[in-house]
């Protein structure tokens, strides 16, 4: 309790660039919460769906590796099956049967990374706005007063460096959360790369067993 009483104190004391920093603050725990939970959505067993996909396409079983997409949640589900049922319906190129719902989930993946960006940028800002304000405010007091008391000028000091530490609490959480969402992100589209690839291979060697086939039949024609 006393712990609390002693951080509105310090708020109160900071003056009015604690507000904006307050609301940076609430926006933040507001985007990052929102992103792990994107996260949480898209988190699946990777090793285990690239076993099965590519069991799946082993056996030339095109159906089984559509169902498997379809069963798995989130963007690598959507993008897989979106790939998988566009093949089934005789599209030749991977990256053509993909580029449409990649770049639309690219939106999704983004989504609130600006936003945290900008407030990793001013936050600190702020924090030093509300320092220089305050300290601007603390020497004209000195000025007014005449006097040169060091007990009116250490609390104006550190209630103007309240708004600096203020900015730094709300910067570093907000700087380590955007990091962390980057490696996730980027972990997501290298195994979705990884997956496209082991579906490019396949219908490469589909279409160059294909091609083999028909060419046995065009030998034959010539010699017979």
């Amino acid at each position: 309790m006393n712990y609390f009483i002693q951080t509105v104190d310090l708020f109160l004391r900071g003056g009015m660039f604690m507000w904006p920093l307050l609301i940076a603050a609430i926006a933040a725990i507001v985007l990052i919460v929102e992103r792990l939970l994107y996260l949480r959505e898209n988190r699946i067993n990777w090793d285990r769906f690239h076993f099965e996909l590519k069991s799946a396409l082993k056996e030339n079983d095109l159906e089984r590796a559509t169902v498997l997409a379809a069963k798995t949640r989130g963007v690598i589900g959507r993008v897989m099956e979106e790939c998988l049922l566009k093949i089934k319906a005789g599209e030749t190129d991977v990256e053509s049967a993909t580029e449409k719902i990649i770049l639309d989930e690219m939106s999704s993946m983004e989504k609130s990374r600006g936003w945290l960006a900008v407030i990793i940028q001013v936050s600190p800002l702020l924090g030093i706005i509300g320092t220089v304000q305050g300290m601007i405010v603390c020497f004209m007091s000195i000025e007014a007063s005449a006097t040169t008391d060091p007990k009116l000028l250490a609390s104006g000091i550190y209630t103007a460096l309240i708004t600096t530490f203020g900015g730094l609490v709300v910067t570093i959480p907000t700087a380590v959360a955007q990091e962390y969402f980057r490696k996730e992100i980027n972990n997501i589209l290298h195994f979705m790369d990884l997956y496209l690839i082991e579906v490019r291979e396949w219908q490469d060697k589909r279409t160059g067993l294909d091609d083999g086939h028909g060419k046995e039949t065009e030998h034959a024609l010539q010699h017979a």
